[in-house]
């Protein structure tokens, strides 16, 4: 019983890291590289903690979507509400880039 709580424990503690990881990414308050930097120098536990859900620097609207309901989970709603900003972001990204496309092959 004890090994199973440990393993869940650490499953989960390493979902929080690669969700901080992902949300710090998405919000631009810290680059990619400035997180493998804080692994690498040693100033954090381990490299493997330096994961990222997916490539935070192509995320599609459902994988932002996946983010939110962790934090949702985990009832941390002020990093949903800046996600959403992301996520309307991108949307509108999309969006646009489809009407461009569709004007220029008119």
């Amino acid at each position: 019983m004890t090994i199973k709580w440990f393993e869940s424990t650490t499953t989960t503690m390493n979902m929080e890291i690669i969700m901080n990881n992902t949300y710090g990414v998405l919000t631009n308050r810290v680059s990619v590289e400035e997180i493998l930097e804080q692994y690498v120098d040693g100033k954090l536990d381990t490299l493997s903690d330096a994961m990222f859900y997916g490539n935070p620097l192509e995320m599609t609207v459902e994988d932002i979507d996946e983010v939110i309901d962790f934090f949702e989970n985990t009832e941390e709603y002020e990093k949903c509400g800046e996600l959403l900003c992301v996520k309307n972001d991108k949307l509108a990204e999309l969006i646009t880039k489809k009407l461009m496309r569709n004007a220029l092959f008119k």
